[in-house]
């Protein structure tokens, strides 16, 4: 290869922007080789804190890095957009008005959300994958409280305070037990008590239980301790169609909101191809044991988008912040060994465990088959999440700003 080698990272959600962070121990001062990276936006965003901004836990601003700012060093060009077309003949990749030539490709383009082909949700749901969506769904819960105190009549004003959420995943049982605490102490604060009782909170599950990827343990209990808080769960319950001011259930029956948030599944976000190139049932890129592209090995896939099957399992990896953080790791050192013409390594996962969060005071996990839950393991939640963010300046703020939750309520300003 004449002049510096060219490796492009598609994507900077957990797998592109760890990727990164690891390709900057091995290459940082180096002129050989030049990273380049493809971004909708300039910052990493970390999305398993979306829910507190929603919920007026957590300043939005705290849980954004600028990427120039955190590892600028080893960005060479930076492309502001989406990246439309690949062509893996040509090693190019185009984005807006730019066609940009690789040497090595890592895709990490992440998810999208997955509305099934459901009547009106996409066009009558809120989604939480960006700020925008966060913040948007704090202003909605903030204004539809704000209309209710001035509505005299019931149905409508119990509209209005009924809010929705559509799928039984980590998100939304996080999300509902966030909402119930800023809805039931923090705007207890500044309205009548008669008002904030006619406020309800709705977990929608198609399937039989909460979080299908956790024990029966931790099921039974995130079930048990959301229903102790007030929040109405349905499970066995499918959302056939979404309106602006209801939902339909598979059973007939009708939920009046104006508020409904889907969280009820993902799909891969993906640029177009121009080759073919072997892709599971729904839609995920197939990767070898390297995490490559089969016939074009210069390409590799991580993340959300990717399908890799598990050895010791025979299934594929789950989209997870620590698959994806596991996976850019792997990718960098094996980025690494082929410029060096070194042997490549295997990937090998192994969990660090599940945890999730059921509201304040109260979280729930398993490590190796063993449940555990409590206060206790809402700390650990919260200082494991804390070490996930990558400059330490972000993570005092996130530290302060759940401090200050615990002795005050939560900001209900709009913004």
């Amino acid at each position: 290869m004449s002049g510096p080698i060219k490796i492009l990272i598609v994507g900077n959600g957990f797998g592109g922007t760890y990727t990164l962070k690891n390709l900057h121990k091995y290459f940082c001062g180096k002129t050989d080789v030049e990273i380049s990276l493809i971004a909708p936006n300039n910052y990493f965003l970390f999305t398993p804190l979306l829910h507190e901004v929603a919920t007026g836990s957590i300043n939005a601003l705290n849980i954004i890095e600028p990427m120039r700012k955190i590892l600028g060093c080893c960005i060479s060009k930076f492309y502001i957009g989406k990246a439309k077309k690949i062509d893996l003949g040509r090693q190019t990749v185009e984005v807006g008005e730019d066609v940009v030539h690789y040497d090595y490709l890592v895709l990490a383009t992440g998810a999208e959300t997955n509305f099934f082909n459901t009547k009106g949700a996409e066009e009558h749901s809120f989604t939480l994958k960006s700020i925008r969506d966060a913040l948007l769904l704090k202003r909605t819960i903030i204004g539809n409280i704000e209309k209710a105190s001035r509505e005299n009549d019931c149905d409508k004003r119990k509209k209005l305070l009924t809010f929705a959420v559509v799928g039984g995943g980590p998100t939304g049982v996080e999300f509902v037990g966030e909402l119930q605490e800023f809805i039931q102490e923090s705007f207890m604060a500044y309205y009548p008590t008669e008002l904030i009782d006619d406020a309800s909170v709705i977990l929608v599950q198609r399937g039989p239980a909460l979080l299908p990827q956790f024990s029966k343990k931790i099921q039974d209990k995130a079930l048990k301790f959301l229903s102790k808080k007030g929040i109405q769960v349905m499970l066995e319950a499918g959302v056939i169609e979404v309106a602006k001011d209801h939902i339909i259930l598979d059973d007939g029956n009708k939920i009046d909101t104006n508020m409904t948030l889907w969280v009820a599944g993902i799909k891969p976000s993906k640029p177009e191809m121009l080759q073919d190139i072997a892709k599971s049932k729904d839609g995920k890129i197939v990767v070898n044991e390297h995490l490559q592209i089969q016939n074009h090995h210069n390409v590799f896939v991580l993340g959300d988008s990717a399908c890799f099957i598990d050895p010791k399992t025979g299934t594929p990896l789950p989209a997870l912040a620590q698959v994806a953080e596991k996976e850019a790791k792997s990718v960098a050192k094996n980025l690494y060994n082929s410029i060096h013409k070194n042997p490549l390594l295997k990937f090998s996962y192994k969990s660090n465990g599940s945890m999730v969060s059921l509201g304040q005071w109260m979280a729930a996990g398993e490590i190796g088959g063993f449940s555990f839950s409590g206060y206790i393991t809402w700390w650990i939640w919260r200082t494991i999440y804390l070490s996930k963010l990558i400059s330490f300046r972000k993570k005092v703020r996130v530290a302060l700003d759940w401090t200050i939750n615990i002795f005050s309520t939560r900001d209900i300003s709009e913004i």
